[in-house]
């Protein structure tokens, strides 16, 4: 055997970087951890394969020595050698995670996505986390564990995102507040006000949103107790909220804003918003929060501008209570494979990333920025706030590029923030810390905790895609007046004969697994 075969992986990848083709490490032998003792056996290095579901430079990832700075630390702490799949989001990615899943020789042992989609691969991780993942357990809610576990109690992953509270707000100029004299909205009617006054002081302000479901989000519990949340009728069945009697409440008072000339016109076509948000004629945001505390503060921050700002109450109420609803964050879980060799080191990698949270969140930048004093340094450690010595916007040659970062979610996100060159912690991050927790701003979502199988759903009820786009397409028709308000109960019929009946026998079955009428 020649001197090459004869090297250890992880001296291997240290020479060629994460970048390494498939059939060189096939050819390098497993590194093996030597105990105290000459006269005992070495032991094998558990290496386990993670695929990115988010990969910051997809293809052959960041920087190759920053990559392997990285991967030699988590290997150094945990004895495990993690390598990972970068595959661009998209149809190519969905194709290379079903190959994984089903090929017999290539590895697979970390993925993310809807557990309930994926429950014959995967293996149930209660035992697991009791044994190895004690700090993954800790700094999850209850809320969001509740996500994770089917209709017996069996926990299927770990969460990748969990409930979220900061999601939808109503944003407001502030500097327009000022010059007209308001204080911030606090009720419909002052929001209405404001909207009103805004067109007035300034034609071109408009309201604008990123789709009828964040609107739905921001809003809709003004006018449906319970928010935008499916909900039973009379009978104990389960029905879609476009069926509560408020929701017709809402689309007419959207349809107003409409007629009225609030709405930017193409708000529901996809725009832009970006380019949107640069002419300066949003007067009221009612979309998804990241495009004011990223896209716009960005805008701010290049532009300079110093007086021209947005900002939001904390609650909006309407006639039937609270304006906004809690984002229950789907079923998405990080879940371990059938086919993983290591399944206890796939554990005690992800909770060595939670090591220390949440007052010491060194091992979290880690996976999430590099190594400390190469790529970031603490600003102030206590309160979880770092500077990035190398940008998140560099060129992927020249930065890590959070290759092992499979932990993002709602346990681990709220406990760091990135601290600017101004010295002031970056507005997504502080957002995301003030507000992530804060449920009684807004309506609890009847089914929260029912992680629905979708796939089980749509294979007794095929027509549901059909179904759900004639809810939105039709609901928006309604909104913008290419279709009458006279013609609800015919559209109410509309959505009987689509499937309703079927819709509400599927919802309602699974619904009542985890609430027994």
């Amino acid at each position: 055997m020649n001197s090459d075969r004869k090297l250890s992986r992880r001296q291997v990848l240290r020479g060629i970087g994460f970048a390494a083709s498939a059939a060189v490490l096939a050819a390098c032998a497993t590194p093996v951890a030597q105990p105290a003792g000459s006269g005992e056996a070495a032991v094998e290095t558990p290496e386990i394969w993670v695929f990115q579901g988010q990969p910051t430079c997809p293809g052959s990832g960041g920087n190759p020595a920053k990559t392997q700075a990285v991967r030699d630390r988590i290997l150094d702490e945990t004895g495990v050698l993690v390598n990972v799949y970068m595959v661009a989001p998209g149809p190519a990615q969905t194709e290379k995670l079903n190959l994984l899943l089903a090929s017999g020789g290539e590895p697979l042992d970390l993925f993310e996505g809807a557990w309930p989609d994926f429950k014959t691969a995967i293996i149930p991780v209660d035992d697991l986390l009791a044994e190895h993942g004690q700090n993954i357990l800790r700094m999850n809610s209850d809320y969001a564990w509740a996500r994770m576990r089917d209709a017996e109690g069996k926990t299927w992953g770990y969460p990748r995102l969990g409930l979220m509270a900061h999601t939808h707000f109503c944003f407001f100029r502030t500097d327009w507040l000022a010059e007209a004299g308001l204080e911030m909205p606090t009720t419909w009617d002052q929001m209405e006000e404001t909207i009103a006054t805004f067109k007035e002081m300034h034609p071109e302000s408009v309201v604008a949103t990123t789709n009828r479901g964040d609107l739905m989000m921001n809003t809709l519990g003004a006018f449906v107790p319970g928010g935008n949340s499916n909900w039973l009728d009379e009978s104990g069945v389960l029905m879609p909220v476009e069926l509560h009697p408020g929701y017709f409440e809402w689309i007419t008072k959207m349809n107003e804003w409409w007629s009225l000339g609030y709405f930017q016109q193409e708000t529901f076509a996809n725009p832009d918003f970006r380019a949107m948000l640069n002419t300066l004629t949003i007067g009221t945001w009612l979309g998804w929060y990241s495009r004011i505390t990223i896209w716009w503060e960005q805008i701010r921050l290049d532009a300079g501008y110093t007086d021209i700002d947005y900002g939001f109450p904390e609650a909006m109420t309407g006639p039937a209570g609270l304006a906004k609803t809690n984002n229950v964050g789907g079923s998405s879980a990080y879940m371990i494979s059938r086919k993983s060799k290591y399944p206890d080191a796939v554990i005690r990698y992800a909770d060595w990333c939670y090591q220390g949270l949440p007052e010491d969140g060194t091992n979290l930048v880690i996976v999430r920025n590099g190594l400390e004093g190469a790529d970031w340094e603490w600003a102030d450690q206590s309160a979880g706030q770092y500077h990035e010595l190398v940008p998140a916007t560099a060129p992927c040659e020249e930065k890590y590029a959070s290759d092992f970062y499979n932990v993002k979610g709602m346990g681990t996100e709220p406990y760091l923030t990135v601290v600017l060159e101004d010295g002031q912690a970056g507005r997504q991050s502080t957002h995301t810390v003030a507000y992530y927790d804060k449920f009684e701003l807004g309506n609890m979502p009847l089914d929260y905790d029912v992680p629905y199988d979708t796939s089980l759903i749509l294979s007794n009820f095929p027509g549901l895609a059909d179904f759900q786009r004639l809810l939105d397409e039709e609901s928006i028709k309604f909104i913008t007046g290419v279709r009458p308000l006279s013609e609800w109960e015919q559209f109410m019929g509309q959505v009987e004969n689509a499937g309703l009946q079927e819709w509400s026998i599927q919802h309602t079955e699974q619904y009542r697994k985890y609430h027994p009428a």
